[in-house]
């Protein structure tokens, strides 16, 4: 009876408590790596060498010229929760160092055998911790600065170290680790000794050179631009490629705030909106963000890692960073020399074809070959031009089978005026409309006909141009679609089809979005069948597409826009295998060329140019 009655829950004793807070903090080698750097760094130091032995299992030791600690702060620093950077509450709402939490060396001494040599006004002193036990600091002899080095990770807890990778992969994390903290300080010279080869030397730099020097090859300096922006309480700087350079994951779109590197998926995101008609589909671009924010606007004290952070400004951060971009992107929006044009789509554009026949391309005649039209660029008014918008991409190149009433009737509404962009600024968008550039082409263009039923070839001021037309006129529809308010059209009969619970809460969260954009729906006749009951009119033949857009449960009202959008300019644009009159042929050529971006909604190149200087050089001939 007696033993029933006594007390079941105990006191931990301190070794095994700190033991269990270290797991919070140190949970891998690289850890190690992230909160040494962060000390070293906030000594002011200018020079860190780091080592690593068995991928940093066996041996962390990172050598600093900061400010180094006296004898009486080296007996403290291992201690729980004992930091030098901050004092009282209302410091941590303006942090401005990157370690503040006091846990970092106190959990590395729980986590394995720790020694530190530091040297302060010529005084050097060494710390040993082993086991838990703490000796006193002794004499030592050393240069300005310190030393941690830190040996057998998890020796004391087997259950922890057993859970480790092999040793070239915890390696390979920690230098990942290595460079993330040495990115956001180009002014201070860093170098990774990796079982005694050296791996990374990183000397004093731009914050582009940096960039370069840390990932080699896949970011070149001749592909690499620099660029920067101030707002209120905040400066952004990118490190971005060229949009020729890019990759198919999104292994370089990093972001970092304050000097840390973050996961915030907003600003990845405003990568993305930024890039996102210059780049196809499942490519991705290569992109650093660096954000200094007022310490006052961010909150870092969410995790021992610090990679999330609250803003209280994270839109106009997002909108900012997604402004930068597209300016940067702007500079390289003709990919070919000598052809700037106006941010424009034209004032007409009557198109006329009939649906190939057969397989071969259709001969453009005699008469085709000699019709001329002479254009000069719009010198006033605004046009549409890029948005922030972002989608899911498809491709822009695949045939839909279409009646030639269907396809007349697509390029008719091209008839239509284009009202001005401004007067229909999506509210979730806000961006006025890309300026025009400085320079444009004026001059005669000579359609030369229509060939393997995609391209339009055409010849201005002694070059070649070559044009997809599906890619052409889909961005036109786009472009339009954009710019006006959607005509919408009741269905007679309603088309159905079945919606699980999410999807449903999907549709319904959305509802507002939809309608704005044409499209009704609402519950049918039986459980879980819903109805689409109107839609817009140039999206009648689309049903299977607007209920995989109703039911694809992601994105944010701009995604789900411009995917929409997309969609209905992909299938209303003429197809591969169309022929096209010579009239229109030109109609189309001169809107494409009109436009800023010569991309398709989708990012594909619509056009590009071939000089007489590279047709000659083709062929041997001299100029």
């Amino acid at each position: 009876m007696q033993s029933e009655m006594q007390s079941q829950v105990k006191v931990l004793k301190e070794s095994v408590a700190r033991k269990i807070a270290a797991g919070e903090v140190i949970d891998r080698p690289n850890s190690i790596v992230r909160e040494l750097m962060d000390n070293a760094i906030d000594a002011g130091s200018t020079r860190l060498d780091l080592t690593l032995e068995g991928g940093g299992i066996d041996r962390i030791r990172l050598v600093d010229n900061g400010r180094g600690m006296s004898r009486d702060d080296l007996t403290l620093c291992c201690m729980p929760h004992a930091t030098s950077k901050i004092e009282t509450e209302d410091d941590l709402m303006t942090i401005k160092s990157l370690g503040f939490r006091g846990e970092a060396l106190s959990s590395i001494a729980a986590s394995s055998r720790l020694e530190i040599i530091s040297t302060r006004n010529d005084e050097t002193s060494k710390l040993s911790i082993q086991d838990g036990r703490l000796t006193d600091p002794v004499p030592w002899r050393g240069d300005r600065g310190t030393i941690v080095d830190a040996r057998d990770l998890f020796y004391s807890i087997p259950a922890r170290r057993k859970f480790l990778k092999r040793p070239a992969s915890e390696g390979t994390l920690c230098r990942k680790t290595f460079l993330e903290k040495a990115l956001p300080f180009p002014e201070i010279h860093f170098q990774l000794i990796n079982n005694g080869k050296i791996r990374d030397v990183l000397p004093p730099s731009s914050l582009k050179e940096r960039v370069v020097a840390a990932y080699g090859d896949a970011c070149p300096a001749g592909m690499m631009e620099e660029r920067k922006t101030f707002m209120d309480g905040a400066e952004i700087t990118i490190v971005a490629a060229r949009p020729e350079w890019n990759r198919n994951d999104r292994r370089y779109m990093q972001v970092f705030a304050n000097n840390r590197r973050i996961d915030e998926y907003a600003f990845v995101q405003a990568m993305q909106y930024g890039y996102d008609e210059i780049l196809p589909g499942g490519v991705f671009p290569l992109c650093f963000a660096f954000l200094q924010v007022d310490p006052a606007l961010v909150d870092f004290n969410i995790h021992p890692a610090k990679r999330e952070a609250r803003f209280r400004n994270k839109g106009a951060l997002h909108h900012e960073l997604v402004s930068l971009i597209k300016d940067f992107l702007r500079e390289f929006s003709h990919t070919f020399p000598g052809m700037t044009l106006p941010d424009a789509e034209p004032q007409e554009l009557g198109m006329g074809f009939e649906p190939r026949q057969s397989g071969s391309a259709a001969a453009a005649g005699p008469a085709a070959a000699k019709e001329r039209i002479n254009w000069q660029p719009p010198s006033g008014g605004q046009f549409p031009g890029g948005n922030n918008s972002s989608g899911r991409r498809q491709s822009g190149h695949q045939s839909y089978p279409a009646t030639p009433e269907a396809q007349t009737r697509r390029f008719t509404e091209l008839v239509k005026e284009t009202p001005p962009l401004r007067s229909h600024l999506h509210p979730d968008n806000g961006t006025a409309p890309m300026a025009p550039p400085q320079e444009a082409i004026s001059g005669s263009i000579r359609y030369m006909g229509q060939i393997m039923g995609v391209f339009l070839l055409a010849e201005i001021e002694d070059a070649l141009y070559i044009l997809d037309q599906h890619a052409a006129h889909e961005k036109l529809l786009y472009n339009r679609y954009r710019s006006e308010i959607p005509a919408r059209q009741d269905l007679l009969i309603p088309f159905e089809f079945e919606a699980g619970e999410e999807e449903i809460r999907f549709m319904e969260a959305h509802r507002k979005l939809f309608e704005d954009l044409g499209i009704a729906f609402g519950p049918g006749t039986e459980e879980g069948i819903w109805e689409i009951t109107a839609l817009p009119r140039a999206a009648l033949s689309m049903e299977e597409d607007i209920v995989d857009f109703l039911r694809c449960r992601k994105g944010s009202p701009a995604e789900l826009q411009k995917e929409l959008y997309a969609t209905m300019s992909c299938r209303n644009a003429i197809k591969e295998g169309d022929s096209i009159d010579p009239g229109a042929a030109l109609k189309l050529l001169k809107g494409a060329l009109a436009l800023e971006n010569p991309r398709c909604p989708h990012g594909r190149i619509m056009w590009f140019r071939l000089s007489r200087d590279e047709l000659y050089g083709l062929v041997g001939r001299l100029v």
